[in-house]
C-alpha cells in the first residue's frame, strides 16, 4: 500500500475508534459532574467520529471505478471530524480537558497540549497522506 494511502487509513482508523478510546471513562461519558445532556452530546460526537472514520475506511479500501473520488472522500470525512474538534475552541466557554483535569494534560511553558493539538496533528497527517496519494496516482497515470 502506498505511503499516502497508509497514512489516510491510519487517520481514518484513529477517527473510527479514537472517540471511544478517549471518552469512555470518568472524564467524559462517566463524569459524575456532567449532566445527561452533556453526555448526550459527547455520545453524539463519539458516534459521529466512528461513522466518519468507518466511511473513510470503506472509501479508501473498496474496489472502485473512481479511486480519485474515493481518496478525496477518505480524506474529507475524517477531516470534517478533526476540523470540528479544533473549531470547538472558538465557541463561548469551550475549553479543553485541562479545564477539569489539568493533571491529565501536558503543558509546555504556558501552552496546554490539549485537543487542539490532536486536531491540528490529524489534519496535518490527512493533508500529507492526501498529497502523497494524489502525487502517486498522478505518477501512475503518467506511466500507463
Amino acid at each position: 500500500m502506498p505511503a499516502g494511502r497508509t497514512i489516510l487509513n491510519v487517520v481514518a482508523g484513529i477517527t473510527t475508534v479514537g472517540g471511544l478510546a478517549a471518552d469512555w471513562n470518568r472524564t467524559h461519558l462517566f463524569n459524575p459532574n456532567w449532566p445527561p445532556h452533556a453526555r448526550f452530546h459527547d455520545a453524539m460526537t463519539v458516534t459521529l467520529g466512528t461513522l466518519l472514520g468507518a466511511g473513510a475506511l470503506y472509501a479508501l479500501n473498496r474496489q472502485s471505478t473512481d479511486p480519485d473520488r474515493d481518496t478525496t472522500l477518505g480524506a474529507m470525512l475524517p477531516a470534517a471530524f478533526w476540523t470540528s474538534m479544533g473549531a470547538a475552541f472558538a465557541f463561548p466557554g469551550a475549553r479543553g480537558l485541562q479545564a477539569e483535569f489539568p493533571h491529565l494534560v501536558p503543558r509546555i511553558k504556558d501552552v496546554w497540549i490539549n485537543e487542539r493539538f490532536a486536531s491540528a496533528g490529524m489534519l496535518a497527517l490527512t493533508a500529507i497522506g492526501y498529497g502523497l496519494e494524489r502525487r502517486a496516482r498522478r505518477g501512475h497515470a503518467h506511466q500507463v
